[in-house]
This record gives structure tokens, C-alpha cells and sequence, in this order.
């Protein structure tokens, strides 16, 4: 039987594209006509002739003689012919199969396949009513799906970042311009893990947590040139969601405190204590709770600090410095007990939201419309355990510009440090009788005092520190603490100098015998014989140049490394102009002069000079007497009229802890004076702290008051203390409620000294010298 062959027919084959696209049409016709949109761009890209073609016959540009008529500048083009999809996708990719290689097609196609998989995210992150849980799950999905392949094209995933950036951190322009170029997609979902808040919300990280996470993600990026960054990190840290405080306030019946901003400042600020305690006896909802239970779990029973982080914090128009509660925690304990401690601090610092000092702030800027909102941010705190104490071996707060210098050598773009030993809560307040350490980056071997017997005098004595034991934030006496450890303290030999009859001597190594010597915090071997320093100026410049803009960081190292704990824009100056002394004055007519640590500035036309007599204001018997005082210059700053007036008196003004050191008052009792002066005179005992970098000071700043710093004993300065005690006092007139404390506040109006008479005030902080004169 013969054998039949049957002969194999021959099919065409088609190129894997076409298959790729037949299948696609039954299955996503959407997608192919986005895919075919993109062929039609891609072949224009590429300049193909017959597309263009195409192009214009769909959209003719130029127009037919009567269309040019009816078509003017102000009317409407036609649009053209209607773009049916599936009438031109033949056409279309048989122009590409004539030009492009099939296996490139192929490859092309099959990456917008891939892109158009992953738009999900995008869609997602359009719709700003999405819940949290969907976009965290959405951004795992994403980086699932994608694997680290490059399917997006970088504007795709630039989008995506800005999206991300302005769902969860900042709205801010300026901020999303910057942040678009560290902050990538993977970073963003490693940062989603450490977020907590209503799983449906909507809210953001707020202020103060955007800011760190950028600043970290820029120091990342510059590791890769900068080695001295290598050994910089951030603490654990911890996200709660903004919107959480109003699950909070709707959950406890609070609402109506949203509405307080609104009141006055004398009421917001007698009905705080009673809000304050209402939130702090109200409770969390049970899914919040859960959540600060994971968060305790993942603290690995370290202390932590839970830190403001509102929407308005940190930003580059307004830093809200000191204005919200940052609390520590010991953390230790049973979890039951040590959860009451975390919602008992989340909920004082929502109570914060509404206090009179950042609602004033807030008027005065006009924000208090605003709807702030009020994240939380939950860090283990940077330090070691010694003995039963747990703190940083030191902390502080840099500048990358120094607004007050205390040498002509140093230029204002050289910075400063404000440096002590223990938590950084002694460098941003006005303490008691205790001194930070004051360094220049740029110039760090300029000290502000030269002579070894000041040097001792004005040097840090106390830390503070977080009792384990106890549970309790502490003030200590930093010699006893030594003593308790038995000398152990990281990194002592470069905190502390040995105070030898008179004469400072640095330790040679770790191994001195510490417990023997007379201790003081000097820091020299940290400045001189680290990189610490160093480290810290090139944090500042590297952030500096990224935002485009002068920063202050806070910093805290457990003498091993240096931790970043937080960074924002500076609040600057706004003086702009040079600001020069008048030669040649008429001596009768200076009423004050000044030679040390002036600032650049002036306050003209001052019609009320409010004097606070440092010896009457010592002699005050009660502590009742001494908060009057503060009460009388809050009177003062609603009555006179704004930016016409200076207070001048004893110390530190703002101080917190020991009163008699400063007139006790907070930035709303100050705001609408020109100019603050400390007055340091010896015979008094008030030598005034230098308060650059202050929480106070930058409040001065931000709200363009001048401050200056007098030293009325001081050889070749002029006080005309006579003006004040003997003119004519207007505060019994004024309030005649407070008449009896007419020998310790004086309020000169300067028309009843000389009518028509005006104070101005010049600074000029390059030749340092300041006068007030009377014109």
C-alpha cells in the first residue's frame, strides 16, 4: 500500500506583537486604544512621516480659507475629527511595522501593557477620598507587581512620588518640588509601615514628621559623596495619622472646642486648663487604641518622646516653634500602665491644638481659619541607660545662619550650635541658672567666653534626664549624676573639662578617673577632637543647599552617633537693609547704648517705654507677685499700640523653672512690642542667657521683634535708668487694679516727657554696637 505524505501547510506567521494585541482586544479594548495612543505618539517622537500624516488629518492645523475666517483669537478652533480608536489602530501599527523592527514593537507594547497594569496606583491616589488602608495596600501591590523592573517612565513616576508626597506629607510646593527628588515610591512604603490612624482616614503625617523624613531621605542621597554622613541616622519613629484627633474629638462628644480659635485671647487662655484636663480624662476609640498598642510592642521598652506634628508645623511660611507639647515617656511598667501614659500624652498634646499661644500665632498670620490638624509623631529617644537613668551623652539644636555673633571673624552663613549634655530640652528653653554650650560650625574655635573663670561661670551645671524608676522627667545635678554611675557616662572625656584651682584641663582619654575632679561641661574635646562638629556643619550645608534655604535641625547622640531628630526651614530676619549707628550724637539725648552680642535691626518711632525694675522685681515677696507682673505686660501688649512700644527689664524674659530670673511670659504676651531688652546688671545678679536658638528667641524672630541684650556696668555704656524711674508712670492709669505694683513696672509715654518726642532704636550687628536715642 503506498504510503500517503500529507504536506504540512504553510500558515504566515504573525509577529508576537499582533498576537499580543488580538488577544487584547477581546479582553481590555480600553487599553488598546490607550496602547494605540501612545503608538501614534511614539512614531511622531521618533519622526514618522506617515504619522504626521495621520496627525494632521485628524486635527488639521492648517485651516481651510473659510474656517480661518470664522475662527478668530477669541473663538474656539474646531476639534477636529472624532479619534475612533478602532478604525485607525489598523493603520497605526502597520505604519510602525513598516519602520520598527518587530521584535522592538514587541517589547514596546508589551512595556505599556505593563504601565497600564500599574496604573491602579495613579487612579488610586487621584481620588482623595480613598482610604488610607487602600493606598498602603495599593503601594505594596504596586512595588509587587513591578518587582524593581523599569516599567514606568520617570514623569510616570515622578507623578507618582508627588502623589504620594502630597497624600501623606506636604501640599506645600515648595516642599513637593523638593522632596520629589529624594523621596521615591519604595521609600514611601517603607514609611507606610510605621503609619497608624482610622483605617478609612485621609489624614496626613503633618508638619514635623514630613520634615524629618525629608531631611533623612536628603542625607541618604548625599552618603554617596559626603563620607561624614555616613554614621548620621534618625531614631524609630512612629507615625499617627492628623485625622485622628477628629475620630478623637467626635468620639468623646469634643467638637466644639474646633470652634474656641475663635474667642478671644484673654478667654482662650483662662479656659485652657479646664479643656486641657477635659481631654486628658477623655478616651481613645478602640481601634486607635489597638493601634499605640503595636506601636508599644515595637519600642522594644525604650522611652519615648510623642511630638506635635501639625499640619501647619515646620513649614517653610511658619515653623510654630515651642507652640505644641512634645512629652517623654520612661515607657516602662506593665503595657496596660504604660499605654495609659501614651494616650494620657497623645491627648495633651492634642489639647495643645487649641492653646492660646499657637492660636495667637495662627491670628497673626492668617491661618486661624485654617482646618489644623494634629498628627503625632512617637520616636525612641536617643541615649543610654546610666544607673537608673536614661539620656543622651548630649543634644542640641544648629542653625545654618547666626542671627547674633559674638566675634567680628564670625560671618552669619557660619552657623550655630546650642549644645548640652543630657536631653535636648535644656536647648530650646530659658532654663534656670544654667548654660548651653554655644559653638559656631563655621568657626568653632570662637568661643563666647574667653576667660577660664567664665568659661566656669556660665556653663551647663544640671541635665536633664528620664528617671526609669520613677517614671518622671528630671532635673539633675550633673556632678551627682557622674558620682551615682561611678563615673560611667558615654563619651565623657569630651563633654567635660577638670577644673583644677582655676585653671580647665581636658581629660586625655575615657579611662581618667572622673569621680575625683571638679567637673565642668565644656565640650572641648567634642569640638576639638571630633568630628561631631564637622558632622553637624555639613548636615546644615547639605540641607541648606537642598531646600534652597537656611535650616535648624535638632540633633541628639548617645556618644556613639549623631541622630537627626528633626529639621525645618529657619526663621529669618527680615530686616534687609544694613542698619547703621548715627556718629556724633548729642549724648543728652541717648537713652541706652550697646556693645555686646547686637543684632542687626532697628525700632523706630516709640512712643512707650515699659521698664521692669530688676531690683523691685527681685524683692517681689510671693510668687502671685511675680505672675502679676507677667499679667501686667500681657495688659500692656493688648492696650498699647503695636510696634510702638519696648520692654525692657531684668534677665530672661520667658524663662522657665526659677521666675526671678525673668518676667514669666509666653510669645502671646509679647507679640505686638518692637523690641525685647534684657537687662544684665551685677549689682542685680542677672547676667541674661544668650537666647539665640531658643524656642523664645525664634519666636522674636518670626514676629520681627528686635532683641538686645544690655549690660548697663560694663565700661562705656550709657543707661539712662533716671528716664524710666522718674517720669511720669502710666500704669496706674492704665490699670489702676494693678496700682501696687507701680515701684516694679514703669510705663513712660514719651509725650509727657517731651511732646512730639519719638524713641528710635539702631542696631548694627556688623560693627556691634547699638543706641536709642530720643528725636
Amino acid at each position: 500500500m503506498k504510503k500517503i505524505i500529507i504536506k504540512e501547510r504553510d500558515y504566515p506567521q504573525k509577529p508576537e506583537w499582533r498576537i499580543v494585541l488580538d488577544h487584547l482586544i477581546y479582553q481590555d479594548e480600553i487599553k488598546v486604544f490607550r496602547i494605540c495612543r501612545k503608538m501614534i505618539i511614539h512614531l511622531d517622537r521618533i519622526k514618522v512621516p506617515e504619522i504626521r500624516a495621520l496627525i494632521e488629518e485628524l486635527n488639521p492645523t492648517e485651516l481651510s480659507q473659510e474656517n480661518e475666517q470664522a475662527v478668530g483669537a477669541n473663538w474656539p478652533k474646531p476639534k477636529g475629527s472624532p479619534f475612533v480608536a478602532k478604525d485607525i489602530i489598523e493603520r497605526v501599527f502597520d505604519i510602525a511595522d513598516k519602520y520598527i523592527k518587530d521584535e522592538d514593537i514587541t517589547k514596546q507594547v508589551v512595556l505599556w501593557i505593563n504601565q497600564e497594569n500599574l496604573g491602579f496606583l495613579s487612579n488610586l491616589l487621584e481620588k482623595r477620598t480613598v482610604p488610607m488602608l487602600d493606598i498602603i495596600h495599593g503601594v505594596k501591590k504596586f512595588l509587587k507587581i513591578s518587582n524593581n523592573t523599569e516599567v514606568l517612565s520617570i514623569d510616570e513616576i515622578i507623578g507618582l512620588r508627588v502623589a504620594l508626597i502630597a497624600r501623606f506629607l506636604s501640599e506645600n510646593l515648595t516642599y513637593i518640588n523638593i522632596a520629589k527628588r529624594y523621596i521615591t515610591i519604595r521609600v514611601m512604603a517603607q514609611i507606610l509601615d510605621r503609619v497608624v490612624g482610622p483605617a478609612a482616614g485621609t489624614g496626613k503625617l503633618g508638619g514635623k514628621s514630613a520634615g524629618m523624613i525629608l531631611a533623612r531621605e536628603i542625607l541618604m542621597a548625599k552618603r554617596q559623596i559626603n563620607p561624614l554622613l555616613e554614621t548620621v541616622s534618625t531614631p524609630k519613629s512612629r507615625f499617627l495619622t492628623s485625622d485622628t484627633i477628629f475620630e478623637y474629638l467626635h468620639y468623646n462628644a469634643l467638637e466644639e472646642f474646633v470652634h474656641v480659635k475663635y474667642q478671644k485671647s484673654e478667654e482662650i487662655k483662662q479656659e485652657y486648663p479646664f479643656l486641657e484636663y477635659i481631654f486628658k480624662n477623655s478616651h481613645f476609640p478602640p481601634e486607635i487604641l489597638r493601634l499605640l498598642e503595636r506601636i508599644l510592642d515595637d519600642m522594644d521598652g525604650r522611652p519615648i518622646v510623642v511630638r506635635s506634628s501639625s499640619l501647619l508645623e515646620d513649614s517653610f511660611e511658619a515653623s510654630f516653634s515651642g507652640k505644641y507639647k512634645s512629652l517623654f515617656l520612661a515607657n516602662q511598667g506593665p503595657k496596660n500602665e504604660r499605654l495609659i501614659a501614651l494616650t494620657n500624652a497623645i491627648a495633651e498634646v492634642y489639647a495643645s491644638t487649641f492653646g492660646p499661644d499657637p492660636i495667637e500665632y495662627r491670628r497673626e498670620r492668617k491661618l486661624l481659619d485654617f482646618r489644623e490638624e494634629m498628627g503625632v509623631l512617637i520616636q525612641q529617644v536617643v541615649g543610654t541607660k546610666i544607673g537608673k537613668y536614661y539620656l543622651p551623652s548630649f543634644a542640641g539644636v544648629a542653625f545654618s545662619n547666626n542671627e547674633m555673633r559674638w566675634s567680628p571673624r564670625i560671618k552669619r552663613e557660619d552657623g550655630i550650635v546650642r549644645l548640652v549634655a543630657g536631653l535636648g530640652t535644656r536647648a530650646v528653653d530659658r532654663t534656670i541658672d544654667d548654660y548651653p554650650k554655644l559653638v559656631s560650625p563655621g568657626k568653632p574655635d570662637l568661643q563666647v567666653n574667653l576667660a577660664v573663670q567664665d568659661q566656669i561661670r556660665y556653663s551647663q551645671r544640671y541635665v536633664d534626664v528620664i528617671n526609669l524608676e520613677t517614671n518622671n522627667f528630671e532635673t539633675i545635678d550633673f556632678s551627682k549624676l557622674i558620682d551615682e554611675s561611678g563615673g560611667y557616662f558615654p563619651g565623657l572625656e569630651n563633654i567635660v573639662s577638670f577644673d583644677r584651682q582655676g585653671t580647665l584641663v581636658d581629660p586625655i582619654s575615657s579611662m581618667s578617673n572622673f569621680e575625683k575632679e571638679d567637673l565642668v561641661i565644656t565640650f572641648n574635646r567634642l569640638i576639638s577632637n571630633s568630628n561631631c562638629i564637622v558632622q553637624i556643619r555639613e548636615i546644615l550645608n547639605e540641607l541648606k543647599s537642598a531646600f534652597g534655604r537656611p535650616v535648624d535641625i535638632e540633633f541628639a547622640s548617645n556618644g556613639k552617633k549623631l541622630y537627626l531628630l528633626q529639621c525645618r526651614p529657619q526663621s529669618q530676619f527680615t530686616e534687609q537693609d544694613m542698619i547703621k549707628v548715627p556718629k556724633n550724637v548729642d549724648k543728652g539725648s541717648i537713652i541706652f547704648n550697646a556693645k555686646h552680642y547686637v543684632s542687626t535691626g532697628s525700632a523706630f518711632n516709640i512712643q512707650y517705654l515699659v521698664y521692669v525694675d530688676g531690683n523691685a522685681y527681685k524683692s517681689c515677696k510671693t510668687s502671685d507677685d511675680l505672675h502679676n507682673i507677667g499679667k501686667i505686660i500681657n495688659l500692656l501688649n493688648i492696650r498699647l499700640p503695636k510696634k510702638k512700644f519696648v520692654l525692657i527689664g531684668p534677665g530672661r524674659w520667658g524663662s522657665k523653672g526659677d521666675i526671678k530670673l525673668g518676667v514669666p511670659v509666653i510669645y502671646s504676651d509679647i507679640n505686638n512690642t518692637a523690641m525685647l531688652i534684657e537687662v544684665a546688671k551685677e549689682s542685680a545678679g542677672y547676667v541674661p542667657e544668650l537666647s539665640f536658638g531658643t524656642h523664645f528667641f525664634q519666636d522674636l524672630v518670626e514676629a520681627n521683634i528686635k532683641y538686645l541684650p544690655l549690660y548697663p556696668d560694663k565700661e562705656g555704656i550709657i543707661f539712662r535708668e533716671d528716664l524710666f524711674m522718674e517720669s511720669e508712670n502710666q500704669l496706674p492709669i492704665l490699670f489702676p487694679s494693678f496700682a501696687q505694683y507701680s515701684d516694679v513696672v514703669k510705663v513712660v509715654d514719651m509725650d509727657l516727657v517731651d511732646k512730639g518726642k519719638r524713641v528710635n532704636i539702631y542696631m548694627d550687628g556688623d560693627a556691634n554696637e547699638a543706641v536709642a536715642i530720643i528725636k
